[in-house]
């Protein structure tokens, strides 16, 4: 069934109450640190403009449909790849191209533009998954080893040049997803443990390519133990694999630092927190990044629990709502696009909320919706807006269900294959001749 942009469906409608208060949280945390840090409120007001502009691009999306940009799919990968390149290229000679790719902290993951920042890697997460689910949505070829291993080394190239930049959080991110989405497309189960397998006995050599700061971000999940800190202080000889004594040492005022306020911010606010625009982390800029990858924590610091409850819970509405979508959805290319924001949403929730609590390293992800960013504020509402246009184009298909590999399929005719490319393109079929 076909709606127009503003007829949501009830998964829809629960999608876009969802944004509507995540976006406004953000909106009220951003606001309560400027107004305790300085006069203006420049970061609040460019926010609210990055809402305004992502409903306006979300609407235009709903308006396109799903199945027109599908046709770009590969497309769109192609121009996302190509936008990275100038950001590798940058990070290995330290050429800006003239301002065009500035450096932060030793990063270079955004492109200048006037007024804006552009940064690519959030471009490429949708990018990648309207590739991928492109690729899988009639082949059957990934069901063998070889098959399988073409979607994986093609996400693999953009990959690297993301960790190049360096961003170690949105390639922790697209893991999951890929997985994901080859196990929705009917992936066997013994090639995606191969593949997983191969990580981990690659991750040594990783972890030996990997800067200084980076291990110690990681080391930083384990190092909130003042047990094990102590036994590297005491035996640095023993762990110099994992880090120096001196950085053990300092680690509560160096590296760790921002865990631990962030774990003292959140849990300050008990369960009703400290009240909006109040608490010792509002006033004074004891946090650094408070209003982007660390939001959560301010979220819990003003609110408490039950702030945290309502964040968390719009979240798991939101993943609800994308998986009876997915659930419900005939046509092979809605499904896997609907598993992919899925999976994309919800595991760079987990991923920030698990660093803000001290359960995963700090890795610069943002909070969907609420982070301050213009990059990741457009791309979370162009994926809100695929997942609900898919729930508003919900063709009927005369076939046996999506993926579903039990019983060996009738051999597929000229016809099947012309019905099948219709349904995904949207095209009307030819005029009946009497």
């Amino acid at each position: 069934m076909n709606r127009t942009p503003l007829q949501l469906t009830r998964p829809g409608y629960a999608i876009a109450l969802c944004i509507m208060v995540l976006c406004g949280t953000g909106l009220a945390c951003i606001y309560a640190t400027e107004r305790a840090g300085q006069d203006s409120h420049i970061n609040t007001a460019k926010q609210a403009l990055f809402i305004i502009v992502g409903v306006g691009v979300g609407l235009v999306t709903l308006r396109i449909g799903y199945q027109r940009i599908a046709r770009y799919a590969y497309a769109l990968f192609a121009v996302a790849l190509l936008l990275l390149i100038p950001l590798t290229i940058a990070q290995a000679t330290d050429f800006e191209f003239g301002g065009l790719v500035p450096g932060r902290r030793g990063a270079y993951r955004w492109i200048r533009l006037p007024g804006f920042q552009l940064q690519p890697s959030e471009l490429m997460k949708i990018a990648c998954v309207l590739a991928l689910a492109q690729y899988l949505r009639y082949r059957a070829n990934y069901r063998t080893l070889r098959g399988v291993s073409i979607p994986i080394v093609l996400s693999v190239l953009p990959l690297l040049l993301i960790l190049k930049e360096p961003d170690l959080g949105t390639v922790l991110l697209m893991i999951p997803v890929l997985l994901l989405l080859l196990y929705a497309a009917g992936a066997r189960k013994r090639h995606l443990a191969l593949f997983v397998g191969i990580a981990f006995i690659a991750a040594p050599f990783l972890w030996e390519r990997m800067a200084s700061y980076q291990r110690l971000r990681i080391v930083g999940v384990f190092l909130q133990s003042e047990a094990l800190r102590s036994k590297i202080i005491a035996h640095p000889e023993r762990y110099e694999h994992l880090c120096t004594g001196r950085q053990a040492r300092e680690w509560e005022v160096g590296a760790g630092m921002q865990l631990v306020r962030s774990k003292a911010a959140l849990g300050s606010g008990g369960l009703i927190g400290e009240g909006w625009g109040q608490g010792t982390y509002v006033e004074y800029n004891f946090l650094p990044d408070r209003h982007n990858d660390f939001v959560f924590a301010m979220v819990g610091h003003q609110w408490g629990f039950v702030g945290c409850a309502v964040v968390l819970l719009c979240y798991a509405v939101f993943v609800i709502a994308a998986a009876e979508i997915a659930s419900t959805s005939v046509e092979p290319f809605g499904r896997l696009l609907a598993v992919g924001v899925l999976a994309l949403v919800a595991t760079q929730v987990a991923i920030n909320i698990g660093m803000t609590a001290g359960l995963m390293p700090i890795t610069g992800m943002t909070l969907p919706f609420v982070s301050y960013g213009g990059s990741s504020l457009l791309t979370s509402f162009i994926a809100a807006a695929l997942l609900i246009s898919v729930s508003q184009h919900r063709p009927f298909v005369l076939a046996r269900k999506p993926f579903d590999y039990s019983a060996t399929p009738p051999p597929e005719t000229p016809l099947d294959r012309r019905a099948s490319a219709r349904i995904t393109t949207g095209e009307k079929p030819p005029a009946a001749r009497g």
